[in-house]
């Protein structure tokens, strides 16, 4: 009898683990690494532009950098506040508007939806400066992990 208690309770120990692990939320440093795409720009609820950017892209990689190619490239650091879901982009190429100023930082709020990412500019009370874009950024995973950057489509 006590035997077979034993060996039931040492089954459902595993089981009980893996419920517990399952519950707890994903980080958003698990769901951002990757190459993303924007697909769409919204303001508010109205879509601006669908596919505005076609050959723009951001990948962040593993150990904390990301590369952007916009118009021009960019690349630099980033870390993220889990708590808020808030994305911090530090730029090693951009500076401020003084010459030697220094490296720019950007804030962003995250949210993920299945394969998609929104990033919206964050109003934060300290920054001196409010950007003036209040539009959300949508963009789909194209690579999963670190990618070669080839040519992300």
């Amino acid at each position: 009898m006590f035997n077979s208690l034993l060996i039931v309770m040492m089954l459902a120990i595993p089981v009980a683990r893996a419920q517990n692990a399952s519950d707890s939320p994903d980080k958003v440093i698990d769901k951002i690494v990757g190459t993303w795409k924007i697909q769409r720009i919204m303001s508010g609820k109205n879509e601006v532009a669908k596919n505005p950017t076609s050959g723009q892209w951001i990948e962040f990689k593993s150990d904390g950098k990301y590369v952007h190619q916009l118009t021009m490239a960019d690349s630099g650091s980033y870390r993220i506040d889990e708590n808020r879901s808030v994305l911090f982009l530090e730029s090693s190429l951009l500076s401020g508007e003084a010459k030697n100023s220094p490296k720019k930082i950007e804030e962003w709020v995250l949210a993920f939806q299945d394969d998609t990412m929104t990033m919206k500019r964050s109003n934060n009370p300290k920054d001196k400066k409010q950007h003036p874009d209040k539009m959300s950024y949508v963009s789909v995973r194209i690579a999963d992990g670190e990618s070669v950057r080839a040519d992300p489509k």
